[in-house]
């Protein structure tokens, strides 16, 4: 069974075992997470203006491919509002974690 993308869209300054916590319940929800925040630090230097553009860009296609895109945290940061912004021009459906959570519970009980 395919498994839908969910873009993972948390404040630049989330720890990568924080990110990992996030991936994790996104997957253990039934999504396969996507998370540029956690993969593309593996090889791009933020540091190095034409780098960060890179990092941009590979974000935004990436954002581009998903079904949904999660906010996960309690606060959302401008960079985080700008990722929402670019979904919801795309028509990419936006929603929390919790949110999530709370639409896989409610399919699980339709079922019974």
């Amino acid at each position: 069974m395919e498994k839908a993308f969910a873009y993972i869209c948390a404040d630049a300054e989330a720890t990568p075992r924080l990110l990992r916590r996030y991936c994790r319940k996104v997957y253990e929800l039934g999504y396969v997470p996507i998370c540029p925040k956690l993969s593309e630090v593996q090889y791009l230097q933020p540091d190095n203006p034409d780098e960060k553009r890179d990092f941009h860009s590979i974000s935004h296609q990436k954002l581009g491919r998903c079904r949904m895109l999660v906010v996960c945290g309690s606060e959302i940061s401008n960079s985080m509002s700008a990722e929402i912004g670019a979904a919801e021009k795309k028509n990419i459906i936006c929603t929390t974690l919790d949110g999530l959570a709370k639409i896989k519970e409610a399919n699980e009980n339709d079922r019974l």
